[in-house]
């Protein structure tokens, strides 16, 4: 390769004198150029050395659970990196594996022990810190790649970055009647944190949500509809016995015809209803709908936040409480009212089912009633003799003379008997009873139709077979009066106010409808627990001012923090414990629970600083808010600024060992400064070269 040279001396053009205004400038260029290199070696060589310290700390699982801090437990470790400005990038990774769990005992005052198993059981995760010199930090957990990118990394085998929360050994024995199993299942779980010399950002993963819990008063459905649906059963039994109000309708007709006889015919009504099986389609066990399903044979609730929210979970505003009392009276109410909904249904079954239930009467009577005895009078002739005397034939003496004398004397006495000297007919008349026979009396009532059909006075067949003594009493009763009675007594037994579906709904409400409320949304229920008792954050971002052994402006990116205790305070940062706490001091102005709490569990939790003084999304490429927009509009990437303070506060930066970081900002007004210098000079000696060498007119 050629190249033409050009020589550097030769005949000058025009005048060679040098004014003062060139010579100002020549002079003012070369201040400008060798106060700019004088200024700007140290920084150069500065920047070279240390352009700004930085600090990165990441532990999948952290927190408090019954006055243990988790960042003393062995086994589940923590990443950390840091970099004071002089020192290559300084990367740390650890896959963390969690079989320590299981032999890990939280010991507690009172010989109270807890395997920690009990509590978190973790898929495989990583754990990645990164910091640089150049002021740049990042740090990642969870579903994370090798690299500490977020997603499904090949960590190892099994669910990556899953973990299920069981809190039911957390919570205090007495809401064990309406709540147990709590469980919070997080899928692909992760958090990231990035930050610079000036600014951070935070992001999170997390594919899915689901809590759980078990509740006896919405459990064992089947025998408490079956218990409601035995009490009609026995009613509808009273109510066809002869002394029930469907007998006493028959009777009540049949008792003013029968009195003649003095007797009442056996009534019966057997109203015939399979009301479980009207019912049994219902009794499917599991419902739900809009994330939330549940089991009322077993009690067992699942609540896909997700779809609940009808939202991503990992596109929530920082600082995203899942269970505010909108949620949880969504979830409780829309269970109580399934269960109301339920036994409103199961009434209407059971009502269709009675109106479609076929009703048999019967109503007998066999009986003989004996007549009085007839009196007839009898009469009779009869023989009577006649009694008279009889003269005798034998006397003494003879002749005239004899029998004379004879008869003078003697025969006064002994000539003359008594005897029958006739006879004479009488009429004798008797009074004679007459024996008749009994006379048969019958009643056969039959009537047969659905309990529809007879409340309008219809029957499939109906009879009503009356003979009283012997047919000898006419009743003129009509069996469409027995039908008539009957089905006004049908609806009002089963259907008026006070009737048999009035008496299931006051079971369904006593055994089923009123014990889900109470245990739902009453005092001391699960809506306590879910509403005060345990709280659900995700995408939590916290900024503070560290004055631990890393002293500085921090930014932290926690994926979810779930806490139960007594009550819920912002009265500190319980969550920040054993390393992170040391190095970096207590955090002021976060959510947390007081010193009643029993646990805090943060997931996924990542740190970055010093030098963070403003927050904003990971997709903002400037500092948005009201302090970055001319017009004062909130720009809508910002993410959130400082906890509790809605602008960006001009907090002091530090770096490792107290040393004031380098910031982009003084570099780049020294820069301007000596551009402004060699521009001004460039000015002064441009209009020198122009007054000594004027153009040429060739």
């Amino acid at each position: 390769m050629f190249t033409q040279h050009i020589p550097r001396t030769g005949k000058p053009v025009g005048n060679t004198k040098h004014t003062p205004a060139v010579r100002f400038g020549a002079a003012l260029g070369t201040v400008a150029l060798v106060s700019g290199f004088t200024l700007i070696a140290p920084v150069a060589a500065s920047a070279e050395e240390t352009t700004g310290a930085s600090y990165a700390y990441a532990e999948f699982l952290s927190g408090d659970v019954l006055g243990t801090d988790l960042g003393n437990v062995a086994g589940l470790g923590q990443v950390v990196a840091t970099n004071n400005g002089n020192q290559p990038r300084q990367v740390h990774r650890d896959p963390l594996t969690v079989d320590a769990l299981g032999a890990t005992v939280l010991h507690q005052p009172g010989g109270l022990q807890l395997p920690l198993l009990d509590v978190v059981d973790a898929g495989v995760v990583n754990q990645y810190a990164e910091a640089d010199k150049n002021g740049e930090s990042f740090a990642s957990t969870g579903a994370i790649q090798d690299d500490g990118g977020i997603g499904i990394g090949n960590v190892a085998s099994g669910p990556a970055g899953d973990l299920t929360l069981d809190l039911d050994s957390l919570l205090d024995n007495e809401f064990a009647s309406v709540l147990t199993d709590l469980k919070l299942d997080l899928d692909a779980v992760s958090a990231r944190a990035d930050g610079n010399m000036t600014s951070a950002s935070g992001d999170y993963t997390l594919a899915d949500a689901t809590l759980s819990f078990s509740s006896p008063a919405i459990s064992k459905l089947t025998s408490k509809v079956t218990s409601a649906l035995s009490g009609v059963d026995s009613k509808l039994v009273s109510l066809g016995g002869d002394n029930g109000a469907l007998g006493n309708s028959i009777d009540g007709i049949l008792d003013p015809v029968l009195g003649v006889v003095g007797s009442s015919a056996d009534v019966k009504v057997v109203v015939d209803a399979d009301l479980d099986k009207a019912v049994s389609s219902l009794l499917k066990g599991s419902y739900g709908n809009g994330g939330v399903s549940f089991n009322l044979e077993t009690g067992a609730v699942m609540v896909d936040l997700e779809t609940l929210l009808g939202s991503d979970l990992n596109d929530l505003p920082p600082n995203t409480e899942l269970l505010t009392d909108v949620v949880v009276n969504k979830i409780l109410t829309g269970i109580s009212e399934t269960v109301a909904t339920l036994a409103d249904d199961i009434v209407d079954r059971v009502e269709l089912a009675l109106r479609d239930a076929n009703v048999e009467v019967s109503a007998k009577l066999n009986l003989l009633t004996a007549q009085d005895p007839v009196q007839n009078t009898v009469c009779r002739d009869i023989r009577v003799p006649i009694i008279g005397d009889i003269l005798n034939g034998d006397s003494t003496g003879g002749g005239l003379v004899g029998g004379l004398l004879g008869g003078l004397t003697g025969g006064l006495t002994d000539g003359v008997t008594q005897g029958i000297i006739g006879y004479t007919t009488d009429t004798v008349c008797d009074l004679v009873d007459t024996v008749l026979p009994d006379l048969r009396s019958t009643v056969d009532v039959s009537i047969i139709g659905n309990v529809d059909d007879l409340i309008n006075g219809t029957a499939v067949s109906a009879k009503a077979n009356i003979s009283l003594l012997g047919g000898t009493v006419k009743t003129g009763l009509n069996v469409k009066t027995l039908i008539g009675s009957l089905g006004q007594s049908l609806n009002t037994s089963l259907f008026s106010n006070g009737g048999v579906v009035t008496s299931l709904v006051n079971s369904l409400n006593t055994g089923l409808v009123n014990p889900a409320v109470t245990g739902l949304l009453g005092n001391n229920s699960v809506a306590t627990v879910l509403r005060d008792l345990v709280s659900i954050k995700v995408n939590v971002q916290e900024q503070w001012t560290s004055t631990g052994a890393v002293s500085g402006d921090m930014f932290s990116e926690t994926a979810v923090r779930m806490s139960v205790g007594s009550g819920l305070t912002t009265a500190g940062l319980s969550s920040a414990g054993g390393l992170l706490n040391g190095a970096l001091g207590q955090a002021t102005a976060a959510p947390s629970f007081a010193s009643t709490g029993v646990a805090t569990l943060n997931v996924a939790r990542a740190v970055v600083g010093p030098n963070v003084q403003t927050v904003v999304d990971p997709g903002c490429t400037e500092n948005c808010g009201t302090g970055g927009d001319p017009d004062g509009d909130p720009d809508p990437c910002v993410g959130i600024c400082v906890v509790g303070d809605s602008d960006f506060l001009d907090l002091p930066t530090y770096a490792l060992g107290g040393q004031l970081a380098y910031t982009g900002a003084g570099v780049a007004t020294l820069l301007a400064l000596i551009v402004a210098l060699l521009a001004a000079g460039a000015y002064f000696a441009r209009q020198g070269y122009l007054r000594t060498h004027p153009k040429s007119e060739l």
